[in-house]
């Protein structure tokens, strides 16, 4: 399919790939019944290699967080702002896209806000104005929803005007509500509307965006006092730093981790040492499959030649990847560190109200799917970008969108399932001793949720003093309840999100989760 072909048929290739994820997933989840019907034999196999599979990646997650640990550690005990203090700037690979002088380097920190309590901007503010690296090379673009715009645009300007003469600049825009090229609400709007307008402003006085490193980061999150530095450093050192993207390994959710619910603590513990684990295997594909997520950094050109996000979509972050995956015909990967940033976990008024936004939240996330027909047209629309590239990311998408999704349900419902449509397989040779086989395989996985518990107590705060022995004994064995959360909270909203996109449904509730302090 040409690139002009595809033009004439937007519309319809946009939705053979929203159907393509749901489709799949529907039908992987009905797979015991009509392959059960048609061939036993073939789902025996296929739930032999699931749970074979599943054994693998217990083991590689574990093994990821052996790796990752110690570089995290061996990262936070280094002084950044000492190393990039040493580096002679001279003999930096690519000086053409670096500043004339290590001194002339700046940074452009983007913080979309909606209607976050004061404490929250407060708290990130602070973490900004504390950095070891210096304030006054920092520009922070504060972008504002009209909606709430009176009241949030005070709260911001109290926090941060005593403060002004610290930074280089501090901008505050306020994005207007019903333009009509955008969708109502989302947030690469937002975003679009308050980059573009201060890189303008930028321009207009005769700075350079090739002297400054973009960085996106949410209004409750609170960069380590190291995080600025190292990005830094990592920028100056690397080669091809316009065809990267620059993000932590560690994202943490530190900010109210044992004020929610178990279910929430679990599925922000699932982001902390999932990514942690992933991006530190070294095999595999999933380091080489990494899409920008929550806090994440470019060089400012870059933003501007992928012409910041996408002004339609809801899912903004991972958007922006293909945006500039596009922009640089496919030469566009993760340059990694281990410097945390902190965010908080989903919270809620009260215990109904935290579940119900973690689920919402999820939905949002399970509309990421939307980058399976965004990065295929990206991949017929741009010859440029390698074949097998192509094929990588396919089988990225398929991966994690389809099998990641549905592994645990198969694993706990698929014979039984097969077995209620198809009787006849318990008695067959091929089958028979499948249910224990199974059985005593993910028995055996139980023993790797030990590391991540033990990896989780060593990157989150120290449980309350005021409670009771019991109490912590109970968070301590909150790993068992991880069954639970995969059957529910990382199942149920993520098929939601691609049955909704398979029929045809729109993003409508663009769910803003509430800060809650």
């Amino acid at each position: 399919m040409s690139s002009i072909t595809l033009e004439k048929h937007d519309k319809l290739v946009q939705r053979l790939g929203e159907i393509f994820p749901g489709i799949l997933t529907w039908a992987v989840i009905l797979s015991p019944v009509w392959l059960g019907i048609l061939n036993p034999r073939a789902m025996v196999y296929f739930l032999t290699f699931i749970t074979l599979y599943w054994s693998y990646m217990a083991i590689t997650n574990t093994l990821g967080l052996f790796v990752g640990y110690p570089r995290y550690k061996k990262e936070m005990a280094e002084d950044w702002l000492e190393k990039c203090n040493q580096l002679d700037f001279l003999n930096l690979p690519e000086p053409e896209t670096l500043p004339p002088s290590k001194n002339d380097l700046k940074h452009f920190i983007l913080i979309p806000c909606v209607n976050e309590p004061h404490i929250v901007i407060k708290e990130s503010f602070d973490s900004l104005l504390n950095q070891t690296y210096s304030t006054k090379s920092m520009t922070l673009v504060y972008t504002i929803e009209e909606k709430y715009a009176k009241e949030t645009k005070k709260k911001i300007k109290d926090i941060v005007l005593p403060y002004q003469d610290k930074f280089d600049q501090i901008m505050i825009f306020v994005h207007p509500a019903g333009i009509p090229e955008e969708a109502k609400g989302v947030g690469g709007a937002n975003r679009t509307w308050g980059a573009s307008r201060a890189v303008q402003f930028l321009i207009d006085n005769g700075k350079s965006p090739r002297d400054y490193i973009f960085s996106s980061f949410d209004a409750d999150h609170i960069p380590d006092k190291q995080y600025m530095a190292r990005l830094s450093h990592l920028y100056l050192t690397i080669d091809g730093r316009d065809n990267h993207f620059y993000s932590t390994a560690m994202h943490l959710f530190n900010n109210n981790h044992w004020r929610v619910p178990s279910m929430a603590r679990i599925e922000a513990n699932f982001v902390t040492l999932g990514t942690l684990s992933s991006r530190s295997v070294p095999w595999g594909l999933s380091s080489l499959t990494v899409e920008t997520f929550a806090a994440y950094s470019c060089s400012l050109q870059t933003l501007i030649d992928c012409d910041y996000w996408d002004v339609q979509i809801g899912v903004d972050d991972t958007m922006f990847f293909w945006r500039a995956f596009h922009a640089r015909n496919g030469d566009f990967k993760l340059a990694q560190h281990y410097i945390p940033y902190s965010a908080d976990a989903v919270e809620g008024n009260n215990y109904w109200h935290a579940h119900r936004s973690l689920y919402k939240q999820l939905v949002r996330w399970g509309w990421g799917a939307l980058d399976v027909p965004l990065s295929f047209k990206v991949f017929v629309k741009n010859n440029k970008i390698p074949a097998s590239k192509k094929i990588m990311w396919v089988y990225h998408h398929v991966k994690a969108r389809v099998i990641m999704t549905n592994m645990v349900f198969l694993l706990t419902f698929g014979f039984a399932i097969l077995t209620l449509v198809n009787p006849a397989v318990k008695q067959s040779s091929f089958a028979y001793s499948l249910p224990d086989a199974m059985s005593w395989v993910l028995t055996f996985t139980m023993i790797f949720l030990i590391p991540p518990t033990y990896y989780r107590a060593k990157v989150t705060p120290p449980m309350p003093e005021e409670w009771s022995v019991f109490k912590k004994i109970l968070m301590n064995l909150e790993g068992i309840a991880v069954i639970i959360n995969l059957l529910t909270f990382s199942f149920f909203p993520f098929l939601d999100a691609q049955t909704r996109m398979m029929l045809g449904k729109r993003m409508k509730d663009l769910y803003h989760t509430p800060k809650v302090r």
